[in-house]
């Protein structure tokens, strides 16, 4: 039986016991289809607590790095600004330790995927900047969060010519996908080129080809609910794999 190759992935960190009623002390969360993609698609996931000490070791044990969603916004501070809203929500103790997980997972070619925050943090990290809440400062006709259930198509994106993410889709450009974001990516990272766009202009995916795979993505993959979905988780774990042949 060959090795599956290891995904590792961070958490989300929660300390409100009020609003979740879990625990009265902070603790971890992630939805469990996360894992259950890459499963799916082949790989093994492994959960990554917040140790910045551990991640050179860590990341030496994976085959690639998967940076999810969650309930949390990366603060302003980190692209230059200050807190212009107040549906903003950081995690100072998350967003520093996914960007030195980041920084080093690209600095030894590890493969890349970032949902949603994932693809934001990705972007801030390259020298890009957010929109801090799309119905206040960019509103449009399409709402990019969707009401429940979160995992059903919602709006319409269209996949730009010559990117991975096209070969990925295997030719097909447009597609429907999730929408669960309140932000978005305002101007795009170093090195960074978009690969997808709704059809009011806001960004879909990113990919960083300065790298053998990084791809960003602003919909939940996770939830696989069509093919796409399905191609990206499996894309993830085959460039994963060959960093063992």
């Amino acid at each position: 039986m060959s090795k599956k190759p290891v995904i590792a992935i961070s958490l989300d960190i929660k300390s409100d016991s009020d609003k979740y009623s879990y625990a009265k002390f902070p603790w971890y969360a992630l939805r469990k289809c996360y894992s259950d993609s890459v499963v799916a698609a082949g790989g093994l996931p492994i959960f990554l607590p917040c140790d910045e000490d551990g991640i050179a070791q860590v990341l030496e044990m994976a085959d690639g790095l998967l940076i999810p969603g969650g309930d949390v916004d990366i603060d302003p501070e980190f692209y230059g600004e200050k807190i212009k809203s107040d549906k903003v929500i950081t995690s100072h103790t998350r967003t520093c330790y996914d960007l030195k997980l980041l920084e080093k997972a690209l600095s030894i070619d590890l493969p890349v995927l970032g949902i949603c925050y994932g693809m934001q943090l990705m972007n801030v990290f390259l020298g890009g900047n957010l929109i801090q809440d799309l119905p206040e400062f960019h509103p449009t006709d399409i709402n990019h969060t969707q009401p429940h259930p979160k995992n059903v198509p919602w709006h319409e994106i269209k996949i730009e010519q010559g990117t991975k993410l096209l070969e990925i889709a295997q030719g097909k450009s447009e597609w429907k996908v999730n929408s669960t974001h309140h932000q978005a990516v305002s101007k795009p990272g170093n090195g960074l080129v978009i690969s997808a766009l709704a059809s009011d202009g806001i960004i879909e995916a990113i990919e960083y080809p300065e790298k053998t795979w990084v791809i960003g993505v602003e919909w939940h993959p996770e939830y696989m609910q069509n093919d796409l979905d399905i191609n990206i988780f499996k894309s993830l774990i085959k460039e994963a794999q060959n960093r063992n042949l």
